[in-house]
């Protein structure tokens, strides 16, 4: 991909292109790294949560604007029954878990992920994910994250995922893989490539959300467990 201005983004399996200078990926597919979205298999838990400790993160779908929203002590926020929500998300080095702008129904909320490595790198985390509530509710995630290079603050998105409520047990998705990326970046000297990177972990991370697309999802729990 020498020479173009075309770049290519992935995450679950899910190839994404755009056109930014001079950042991209380093392809499509293969390698190793987490475990695939939605593959339970090997860690056993079936329609269920893995055992162990974690945080977790209740995503509540409101009917309307809500404007008091109480306090969870960091564990809820809101979003719209109906529409796009964007949740920013934040790993502070030394951070601990917290909604940091728990009413999303005007559409913006914005969550910090908990960090316990002593060093320079962020601590890594299998995150799961199930949809409860009323059958029939679904939600599409498609995170997003901006870079610095040489071109300035290219915008990405970095592929999506559906979660349904269907009738009958709620079931439990792996969405580990939405948290990294394979991207190379130039800043004009160097040339970095990161593979199956947690996000977090690139230096040149401006910011990292996720579009929460939400038809009629009520809840949405998603757990965190230290990798």
């Amino acid at each position: 991909m020498t020479n173009s201005r075309m770049s290519v983004l992935t995450v679950s399996g899910v190839c994404i292109v755009g056109v930014a200078a001079l950042l991209m990926l380093a392809g499509c597919g293969g390698g190793s790294g987490p475990a695939t979205t939605g593959d339970l298999s090997a860690l056993g838990v079936g329609n269920g949560m893995p055992s162990g400790p974690h945080y977790n993160l209740n995503i509540i779908a409101a009917p309307k604007n809500t404007h008091d929203v109480g306090n969870s002590n960091g564990h809820t926020l809101f979003v719209k029954m109906e529409g796009r929500t964007r949740i920013l998300m934040s790993q502070s080095q030394d951070g601990s878990f917290e909604v940091t702008d728990r009413n999303g129904t005007d559409g913006l909320a914005s969550f910090n992920i908990g960090d316990s490595d002593t060093t320079d790198a962020r601590t890594h985390y299998l995150v799961f994910a199930r949809a409860l509530g009323k059958p029939n509710g679904e939600v599409t995630i498609t995170p997003g994250a901006t870079f610095e290079d040489q071109s300035g603050v290219p915008y990405f998105y970095l592929g999506e995922i559906t979660i349904k409520r269907n009738h009958g047990q709620p079931k439990t998705e792996n969405i580990t893989n939405l948290f990294y990326v394979d991207v190379t970046i130039d800043d004009g000297t160097t040339v970095t490539t990161y593979t199956k990177e947690w996000v977090f972990d690139i230096e040149e991370l401006l910011e990292y959300w996720w579009d929460y697309d939400n038809d009629n999802l009520k809840l949405l729990q998603v757990r965190f467990y230290e990798d």
